[in-house]
């Protein structure tokens, strides 16, 4: 009976002690501000809602990029974008992180960076009325590792590690979708390439010549089989492939352009090509581009045009 009396006992102080133990867990004070750090901006059930976006630079609230989904693209303004970059950003702000509470006086908002039009903003919006978030992006704090941060119309201010940053400071263009072929393209499909020289510099025109597929490697019209680098070929349909534009060129569709003074043909297994016609020279070595299959016009940079127009000599091992 005694024994039994004792067990009880010890039982109960057990779980008394486990009691105070849970307790003290849960009301640790560091554990509690990690809690109230956790935070997100937007909730995750509503990016998918979201069809318009607004990124607005300190000081130029009324001159913000927007991007636009239509259908399941994003557009920045009539151009395309860069659907991952967009979802990104939404990733983003829709990821839970260590965001604590720095204060909830508006009369700290202007020195934290924080007062209207000095912060950079982000608006996201989902059809009509009130935005799914409007986002202001502040100043960095004293050891320059976090920004501050607060909704739009709320007081309360919070910090975190910057990660908006490079969606709010880059140009305009990094949001376009610049990609002369949209989409992933299998360079195993491409069997025959004409290249169409671009004029020299004296005006002079080379005459275009073939790349045809043979086997596991390339023939090039007038070169030996045996001294073709078969491998700089590979990277050569890869890059063209890949290329992508410098800038839309505002005003001007591929149906206008009437560019010719250069062209590359490829031509795929399954019957279909694709195409890039080059236009005449613009400042700063640029010229204008059209590919089949979009109705846009492009600069390419000169180091883009350098790798698209290859001599045969440089397939050469």
């Amino acid at each position: 009976m005694v024994y039994r009396k004792k067990l009880f006992l010890l039982s109960g102080l057990v779980g008394i002690l486990a009691v105070v133990y849970l307790l003290t867990l849960f009301f640790d004070p560091e554990r509690v501000n990690t809690r109230s750090a956790a935070f997100l901006w937007l909730e995750p059930k509503l990016q998918d809602q979201a069809d318009s976006i607004e990124i607005a630079k300190p000081g130029e609230w009324d001159n913000p990029v927007k991007l636009l989904r239509r259908g399941d693209d994003w557009y920045a303004g009539e151009y395309p974008a860069k659907d991952s970059r967009v979802e990104d950003l939404l990733r983003v702000l829709c990821s839970r992180g260590a965001y604590p509470v720095r204060g909830s006086a508006a009369s700290s908002h202007e020195r934290l960076g924080l007062a209207e039009n000095d912060a950079a903003r982000i608006i996201v919006r989902g059809g009509a009325g009130l935005p799914l978030l409007d986002l202001l992006i502040g100043g960095r704090d004293a050891a320059g590792q976090e920004v501050y941060l607060r909704k739009n119309g709320q007081n309360e201010v919070r910090s975190g590690e910057d990660k908006l940053s490079a969606y709010i400071t880059g140009i305009d263009t990094s949001w376009y979708n610049l990609r002369l072929f949209p989409g992933s393209q299998d360079a195993a499909l491409v069997q025959r390439l004409t290249v169409h020289p671009l004029p020299s510099d004296e005006g002079g025109v080379s005459e275009p010549f073939v790349i045809t597929r043979n086997g596991g490697g390339w023939s090039i019209a007038g070169l030996d089989d045996e001294s073709v680098d078969s491998q700089k070929v590979d990277t050569y349909v890869r890059n063209i492939l890949d290329a992508e534009g410098e800038n839309f060129i505002p005003g001007l569709s591929a149906a206008n352009a009437g560019f010719n003074d250069g062209r590359i043909v490829l031509e795929l297994g399954n019957g279909a090509s694709l195409s890039i016609s080059v236009g005449p020279p613009l400042p700063e070595n640029k010229r204008g581009a059209t590919a089949s299959g979009s109705s846009y016009a492009y600069t390419l940079a000169e180091w883009t045009l350098t790798r698209l127009f290859r001599e045969p000599a440089y397939f050469v091992k």
